[in-house]
This record gives C-alpha cells, structure tokens and sequence, in this order.
C-alpha cells in the first residue's frame, strides 16, 4: 500500500488543526501556506474530511476549520480510510475490486492477515499520538538546525 497524497496531505493538515484544538478556526489559506499544499487540492481534501465527520467548517470573518472531535479520539485508519477509501495493500484485499484468482491464491492468506495487522495498527494510532511525535513547523524564513543541534534531535540508535 503506498499512501496517497491525498491522505498525506490531509494528515498534515489535520495535524495543524489537532495543535489548535479549542482554538480558532483555521483557514484553507493558512494551511495550504503552512504545509505548501495547493489550495484547491486542499479545499478538495478538507470537503472530503468534513463528509466524513472529522473536520467541521465555519464561514465568514474568522473562519476556517476546526476538528469536529478530540485529537485523541479520531484515528488514523479513519483518516485514511475518508480519503482513500478500504486499504488493501495487495489488489484482491479491496472489497471494490475482483480477484480472478481469489479462491486458489496461494499467498492471499498472509496478505489478509498483514493487512489485518495494519489496519489495527493504524486505528490503535490518533492525530495526538501523531502530533506528540511530530515537531510543529517552523515559521517561514527560519534556519533549519544545524545537523546535532536543536530540538527534535534525538539520541543515537542503539543496535
């Protein structure tokens, strides 16, 4: 399964909208900016997210988007799900389409049990436990941290 823009770019965005959680609105503008997304591709996105109940618009003066629900409570299988629809990371796992050899597949057993796996991963996952491991972005025109220096690093890898 390779995830799409889409869900990508939905995240970011729902990432920024988790930070200003019981905060204002934040507008389409704001987050194309942020996270360098192509406004109408992100319009795009934001309508899809508000069909499926994560998101919720306000209008006017002021307005913009707001998470209809808790971070901790909106899932990243949800997310993914709203915007790309089932995820099967192998063809015949995608209840929309037709394996021709579904009943005698040899390695179609595996695939639903790793795919399983992933889609509970991926609901066990909520937009807090996503933004609590992401940094917050930078404002515009500042320097990137020198390689070792700055927040975000972290500890060598032991093996």
């Amino acid at each position: 399964m390779k995830v799409t823009r889409k869900s990508d770019y939905g995240l970011r965005a729902l990432c920024t909208l988790a930070r200003q959680y019981n905060g204002e609105p934040v507008s389409i503008g704001q987050l194309s900016a942020e996270h360098k997304i192509p406004e109408p591709f992100l319009e795009k996105i934001m309508q899809e997210l508000r069909e499926h109940g994560l998101v919720e618009a306000t209008h006017g003066r002021g307005g913009g988007y707001l998470l209809k629900r808790r971070p901790s409570n909106i899932s990243l299988r949800e997310v993914v799900r709203a915007l790309d629809g089932p995820i099967a990371l192998v063809t015949c796992l995608d209840p929309n389409l037709r394996c021709s050899i579904e009943d005698g597949c040899p390695t179609s057993p595996i695939w639903e049990i790793i795919n399983q796996k992933l889609e509970e991963y991926l609901g066990s996952l909520t937009l807090s436990d996503v933004v609590n491991l992401t940094p917050s972005p930078r404002p515009a025109g500042t320097p990137l941290p020198r390689r070792g220096e700055g927040p975000g690093v972290r500890g060598k890898v032991s093996s």
